[in-house]
């Protein structure tokens, strides 16, 4: 059986890759050329463990409810007084399809969740205004180690 890890984020990659206007989905990977946005790029970042469990006295190899949290970065070119609006629209059509989406949904499992957490730009005042957005999402569902 394939990792849930992996599977939620290759399931993250192909939403990314399916929403109307982006020419690049990838993952993990450093550099988007001007040419290759607007882009979503996935980093697969940390992922922590619910410490209750040791608490309930659970062992080491039972199941637990993890939550990883991917990096998701929104690039876009464009002129600065657009690219606000543009990286907004960007992120609500992301956010939407996240959310909504069965395959996550069935992925995390009952006892999991998919949450939007927030965001992040890099336009603020004496920073050069470049179409960047970090969305954060945390994805929760059981690890059972005996699965992987």
């Amino acid at each position: 059986m394939t990792d849930k890890r992996e599977a939620i984020l290759q399931r993250l990659t192909e939403i990314a890759a399916g929403l109307p206007g982006v020419v690049t989905a990838a993952r993990n990977q450093d550099e988007i050329s001007e040419h290759a946005r607007p882009a979503i790029v996935i980093f697969d970042a940390d992922e922590t463990a619910d410490e209750r469990a040791v608490q309930r006295g659970h062992a080491g190899a039972a199941p637990n409810i993890v939550e990883m949290t991917p990096e998701v970065m929104v690039l876009l070119g464009g002129l600065p007084e657009q690219v606000g609006t543009a990286l907004n629209a960007l992120r609500a059509r992301l956010i939407k399809a996240v959310l909504t989406d069965a395959q996550l949904a069935a992925l995390t499992g009952s006892n999991g969740r998919i949450r939007y957490a927030g965001c992040s730009t890099h336009l603020r005042h004496g920073r050069s205004i470049e179409g960047l957005m970090a969305v954060q999402f945390t994805f929760a569902y059981v690890l059972r180690p005996a699965e992987l």
